[in-house]
């Protein structure tokens, strides 16, 4: 296997990527939404607002379906509404990992006095550690009584992992 092809594998790898993409998808909808918001006669502060919020929640749902698909195509929902409450989770961790961010941002540039760019970055950076381990163990992690469910039914009960309690019903 090749080193791109080992790093690929990584699900931490795959959601910086797909993260990375969400960027000029989040800015192509908020041109769209000035756009669209701007003909309908919003102006001022509304219209950045509302527009800023809705591209928000397209690159938000984009990134949730790119990382469904492509990150955790290994626990696909089974059901409309197993989507539905992985898509509610994924709001939620989005949601909370955009205050946490802002939040520590405002710490580090107004109470730290740092750089208000290098403040940024830090968020930044808290917000995709942040996201990361939020969807991976919160939004795309199937329950663990799920998870060794699936494991019985695949692997024979001798080869099971140690953090899987065996099943007692064979």
């Amino acid at each position: 296997m090749t080193l791109i092809a080992k790093i690929w594998q990584k699900r931490v790898v795959k959601f910086a990527l797909i993260g990375a993409l969400g960027i000029p998808i989040n800015w192509a909808a908020l041109a769209f939404f000035l756009y669209i918001f701007k003909l309908i006669g919003l102006q001022g502060d509304l219209l950045n607002s509302v527009a800023t919020v809705f591209s928000f929640e397209v690159g938000t749902i984009i990134n949730f379906v790119l990382n469904q698909f492509i990150t955790y195509r290994d626990q696909m929902p089974d059901s409309l509404k197993a989507w539905i409450s992985k898509s509610i989770k994924a709001q939620i961790a989005n949601i909370s990992a955009f205050l946490v961010a802002t939040l520590l941002s405002l710490f580090f540039s107004v109470v730290i006095h740092l750089n208000p760019f290098v403040a940024n970055t830090l968020g930044i950076i808290v917000n995709f550690v942040y996201k990361f381990l939020v969807s991976d163990r919160f939004v795309f992690r199937v329950k663990p009584v799920e998870a060794a469910e699936d494991a019985v039914a695949v692997v024979p009960n001798e080869e099971l992992p140690s953090h899987i309690p065996a099943n007692s019903n064979q």
